[in-house]
């Protein structure tokens, strides 16, 4: 049910079909004899949901990936060329492509004033929609579109950003 193939020091497994089992198995030839040396079933589960994030770089030049729900500082912000998604939980470390994602700010009157954005990059109307945001206003990245290793494609939970 899939393949197995070497990259540096692991190994990547990438199951046909999802649901259904894959059994490695593992041989060694000993005395010029190919021998059975052990066989593992795994259950194959679909990829859980990735995180959507802003790339940005800190003041000392890593790049870091700012979640949402706290302050973030509105120069970064408008440095930021869009909008990324990824499992990175420590154990997986799986990157996704976004196709398309939109951003909910709100008038002073209260009303939602959305923009769409086709692919990973904030528009210019985006762009200058958070040059107008005051310390303290809030924002959303919705209907975030993605697509994983899987080919499946993803709607990814609401982002909120707090400008700073």
């Amino acid at each position: 049910n899939g393949t197995l193939s070497r990259n540096g020091d692991t190994w990547v497994a990438r199951p046909t079909t999802v649901g259904s089992d894959a059994v490695v198995t593992v041989t060694a030839t000993v005395d010029g004899k190919s021998q059975t040396v052990n066989t593992t079933t795994f259950r194959v589960r679909k990829l859980p949901n990735p995180t959507p994030f802003i790339a940005f770089k800190d003041d000392k030049g890593n790049t870091d990936k700012y979640l949402g729900g706290k302050p973030f500082s509105k120069a970064l912000l408008l440095q930021a060329p869009g909008i990324g998604a990824a499992i990175d939980d420590g154990l997986l470390n799986i990157g996704f492509r976004v196709i398309s994602f939109e951003t909910v700010t709100f008038d002073n009157m209260g009303n939602a004033m959305p923009e769409i954005s086709n692919g990973t990059k904030f528009s210019d109307r985006q762009k200058n929609t958070f040059r107008r945001l005051t310390r303290g206003k809030r924002f959303y990245i919705s209907r975030v579109k993605a697509v994983g290793p899987d080919g499946i494609e993803r709607i990814l939970a609401p982002m909120e950003v707090i400008i700073n």
